[in-house]
């Protein structure tokens, strides 16, 4: 029996490291991706807010009662090991260390009508707290809080699959310095970003008690704030324990459809982009370079979650423009570029990933082609702010704010 459906509410990311979105629950699971470090970012970056999804409403199968159910919470505890992936040649000295980890684990599940209708799965979401010994001195160690969301899909009543995506910070005990630790070219701060993506499963022991393998890419990297910062890259294998104390039987009820999506007309964006960037002058002294820009968008909804965008950006740089006058180069400072990508839509936010290519670059430093991975958050109808990183392959260029107006017709 299907009862019916009760309005659905919308919670807000409570903080960007830890907060609770009300809406869904997402756990352990993990992900692996590999190559390249910001395509991974971005789908971490993608699915980190891929479940930010109403509070649901329930219905119940059988004879159980799901009416505004609450997510179910569970803890758990386990240990990743795995092996550096030196992608470039500043950091072929910490390759073949093999870093291991533990790491505490509390997330939230949801298993009811409205968030199976949304994505046919059982979304997670919670907090990881972990601990890594990177297994060479140069490194050092780092304790890292991040949050995470997970989709479990599932295959039979004990056994789902998952994909996790997570974000957060770290704190790294031996950053590069010129003089006591010149060899690290990895990371310049203490305090980083940190990004994972996964894969995972999830098999049921008893009704209170779970294991979860899981395969991961894990990176740590300031965002191109600080140099040198070629970043952390891992890839990991994992075992969790996980205790849930309330067990319930998950909806497999038919999924809801909406079609409002259908009625919606192009969606245009006009956004001011900027951001501070640190660099030396010429005389070697420290120096903050501003970057800003205007970047134009139009999109298409394809689903209740996807929308397909082509865009264009133009953008001057003062630190590239004194790369240039300390490399005697008579050139631009200034980029253009046109880019083809994709949104997903999570209620008042928006993950956006992009394929980009410069018409307007008179610089040498970086290939034509480069990858957008964008968050925004609206704060009403028509203005949304956020932040977009801009990266040529496995290097992150920098993070610039974005403040955005957007009209559409209905």
């Amino acid at each position: 029996m299907i009862q019916k459906s009760l309005p659905t509410y919308f919670r807000i990311v409570k903080g960007a490291l830890c907060g609770r979105i009300m809406g869904v629950r997402f756990e352990n699971g993990f992900e692996n991706f590999n190559k390249r470090v910001h395509l991974q970012l971005c789908i971490w970056i993608a699915l980190m807010t891929f479940f930010i999804t109403p509070q649901a409403v329930a219905q119940q199968e059988a004879a159980v009662d799901t009416s505004r159910q609450k997510a179910l919470i569970s803890y758990g505890l386990g240990v990743q090991h795995g092996t550096i992936f030196a992608h470039s040649e500043e950091v072929q000295n910490t390759s073949g260390a093999r870093p291991t980890g533990i790491e505490a684990i509390i997330g939230w599940q949801r298993s009811d009508a409205d968030s199976y209708a949304l994505c046919l799965c059982y979304p997670r979401q919670g907090l990881l707290l972990a601990y890594y010994d990177y297994d060479v001195e140069l490194l050092g160690e780092s304790a890292t809080a991040a949050y995470f969301l997970e989709p479990a899909y599932r295959i039979t009543n004990g056994l789902l699959f998952s994909f996790k995506g997570a974000g957060g910070f770290s704190y790294l005990t031996n950053p590069y310095d010129s003089e006591s630790n010149p060899a690290n070219q990895s990371y310049s701060r203490h305090l980083s970003a940190y990004l994972l993506v996964g894969i995972g499963a999830w098999i049921r022991l008893t009704d209170h008690w779970w294991i979860n393998p899981t395969i991961n890419y894990q990176h740590v990297s300031n965002g191109g704030t600080r140099q040198p910062n070629k970043g952390i890259n891992w890839p990991t294998a994992g075992l969790a324990v996980s205790y849930q104390p309330t067990s319930r039987p998950f909806y497999t009820g038919p999924r809801i459809s909406e079609d409002a999506w259908k009625n919606k007309g192009l969606r245009y964006d006009i956004a001011l982009l900027g951001t501070m960037r640190r660099g030396y002058d010429e005389e070697g002294e420290r120096i903050r370079y501003a970057l800003g820009g205007l970047a134009l968008q139009a999109g298409k909804q394809v689903g209740r979650l996807n929308m397909v965008t082509l865009g264009a950006e133009a953008y001057q740089d003062e630190e590239l423009e004194a790369d240039l006058r300390r490399d005697g180069i008579d050139a631009s400072p200034v980029k253009a570029s046109v880019m083809l990508g994709h949104e997903f839509l999570l209620g008042r936010f928006q993950f956006s990933q992009r394929l980009g290519v410069y018409v307007f670059d008179q610089t040498p430093y970086y290939d034509q082609l480069f990858h957008r991975w964008g968050l925004q958050y609206r704060i009403n109808r028509n203005f949304s702010a956020g932040f977009n990183l801009l990266a040529h392959r496995h290097v992150a260029e920098f993070v610039d704010l974005r403040l955005v107006y957007s009209f559409q017709k209905r």
